[in-house]
C-alpha cells in the first residue's frame, strides 16, 4: 500500500495539471458527489431533503404517486487554477438514475437509486529535483488517475397519518481508482519508472429520514445516515480499511403562496473518519464538512404549476481533503433551473418531464488553488 500511497502528496504539488475532473478531487477519495435530481440542483440542494427523485433522504419517495424512472446528464465546464500554472477542461457525468413506485395500494413507495459518492478522475503533472547517488536530478512525473465511489441504494418510505413519511435505505458503496505513475529524469542514465495499480473499495450503510407537514404551508425534513468503514483492495489483495462519514440533516419548507416555496437546508457529514488511514499512507487527511443551502420555486402557471417554473439557489459547503495539509478548502454555488411537464391528453396525468438546471461554483483553498465551473443538468423522469 505505501508503495502506491507515497504518490499522494505529490497531487497538491503541481506545475502542470490536465484534469478530467476537478482538481480538488486529487487528494483522498476524490470530490464528493451530490446525489440530487436536476429539480433539487436547481434549487442548489435546498428542497433535496423533500425532493422524491433525490437520494438524499429515503423518506422523500413515499410522494412518489407512480411507477416513475429518473435519469442525470451533467456536463462541466471548469476553469482551474494552481500556484504559478491555469487549465480549462471539461466532462461528462451520470451522477444519478433512479426508480421509484408504489406498492400497490399499500401506503409504501420503494426506490433503487445509483448515484455518485465520490469522483475522482485527475491527470496531474509535476516536477522535482531530487539528489540521486549525490548528483542533483530533476524528477519529472504524471500521475493519472480514472474511477471513484459510487452508491447503489435500495429504499422503502411509509406515508403515515397526519402528514408524516419515514423512510430508510440500504446503501452499497464501491469503485475502483485506476491509477498509472510515469517517472523520467533530466539524467538519461537513471530508467525510466513505470507503475500501476488499481484500488478498489466496497463498504456498506444505511440510512433513515421523517418528513412532516405542518398545515399548508409548513414542512420539516431530517435525515441521518452511517457508512461505517469500507475495504481497500490493492490489485485485489487486502490491503487496509477507511472510514467512511456519518451524516445529519436537517431542511425546512415554507410555502408562503401558491406561487412560491422556499427552503432552508443544512447538512454536517464526519468525513474526519478517514483521516488516520489517509494520514498513514502519506496524504493531507480528511476533515469534517458543514454545508448549506437557501432556495425556492417560482410557479409561473397557477393553473399548471408544472409547467416551466422558476427555480433558484444558493449553497456553501466545506471539501473534505485539503491540497495542503491544515487547509480547508470550500465551494459556493449559484443555482437557476426550470422544467417542463408532458401529460396524456386522455388520462390527463403526466407522463415524462424535462428539467434543467444551470449552476455557477467557485471552489477555493487558502494555499492559492481556485476553480470556477458551470455545471449543466439535464435531467428525464418518465412515467410508464
Amino acid at each position: 500500500m505505501r508503495r502506491l500511497l507515497w504518490l499522494v502528496p505529490l497531487v497538491g504539488l503541481p506545475t502542470a495539471v490536465t484534469a478530467q475532473s476537478s482538481e480538488f478531487g486529487t487528494r483522498g477519495l476524490g470530490l464528493p458527489g451530490r446525489a440530487l435530481s436536476v429539480r433539487a440542483l436547481g434549487t442548489s440542494g435546498s428542497f433535496a431533503l423533500f425532493d422524491s427523485t433525490s437520494s438524499a433522504n429515503p423518506a422523500s419517495i413515499g410522494a412518489v404517486p407512480a411507477l416513475t424512472a429518473t435519469f442525470t446528464l451533467l456536463q462541466n465546464f471548469r476553469s482551474s487554477q494552481a500556484p504559478g500554472q491555469s487549465v480549462t477542461g471539461r466532462d461528462t457525468r451520470f451522477p444519478q438514475i433512479g426508480v421509484f413506485g408504489p406498492v400497490g395500494r399499500r401506503p409504501f413507495t420503494v426506490g433503487l437509486t445509483y448515484s455518485t459518492y465520490t469522483d475522482r478522475d485527475f491527470s496531474v503533472a509535476t516536477t522535482s529535483d531530487l539528489l540521486l547517488r549525490g548528483v542533483p536530478v530533476t524528477s519529472y512525473d504524471t500521475l493519472t488517475s480514472r474511477g471513484g465511489l459510487n452508491d447503489l441504494r435500495l429504499a422503502t418510505a411509509y406515508r403515515g397519518l397526519a402528514g408524516w413519511q419515514f423512510g430508510i435505505g440500504f446503501h452499497i458503496i464501491t469503485g475502483s481508482a485506476r491509477t498509472d505513475l510515469r517517472r523520467s529524469f533530466s539524467d538519461s542514465g537513471f530508467t525510466p519508472v513505470h507503475q500501476r495499480a488499481e484500488i478498489s473499495y466496497v463498504g456498506f450503510g444505511l440510512s433513515g429520514g421523517v418528513i412532516h407537514a405542518i398545515g399548508d404551508h409548513l414542512g420539516i425534513a431530517l435525515a441521518a445516515r452511517t457508512d461505517g468503514t469500507a475495504r481497500v483492495d490493492r490489485d485485489s489483495t487486502r490491503v487496509n480499511r477507511i472510514g467512511l462519514p456519518n451524516t445529519w440533516g436537517a431542511a425546512l419548507r415554507w410555502t408562503p403562496s401558491s406561487r412560491l416555496s422556499l427552503a432552508a437546508e443544512g447538512s454536517y457529514r464526519t468525513w474526519s473518519e478517514a483521516d488516520a488511514a489517509l494520514v498513514a499512507g502519506g496524504g493531507t487527511g480528511a476533515q469534517s464538512t458543514k454545508g448549506f443551502s437557501l432556495g425556492g420555486v417560482y410557479v409561473t402557471d397557477a393553473r399548471r404549476p408544472s409547467r416551466r417554473p422558476i427555480r433558484f439557489g444558493v449553497h456553501y459547503a466545506q471539501l473534505p481533503f485539503p491540497l495542503v495539509a491544515g487547509d480547508r478548502p470550500s465551494e459556493l454555488g449559484l443555482a437557476l433551473g426550470s422544467g417542463i411537464h408532458f401529460t396524456d391528453s386522455r388520462s390527463h396525468r403526466d407522463v415524462a418531464s424535462l428539467d434543467l438546471s444551470l449552476e455557477h461554483v467557485w471552489r477555493r483553498e487558502a494555499a492559492g488553488y481556485r476553480e470556477q465551473a458551470w455545471l449543466l443538468a439535464l435531467g428525464v423522469s418518465v412515467r410508464p
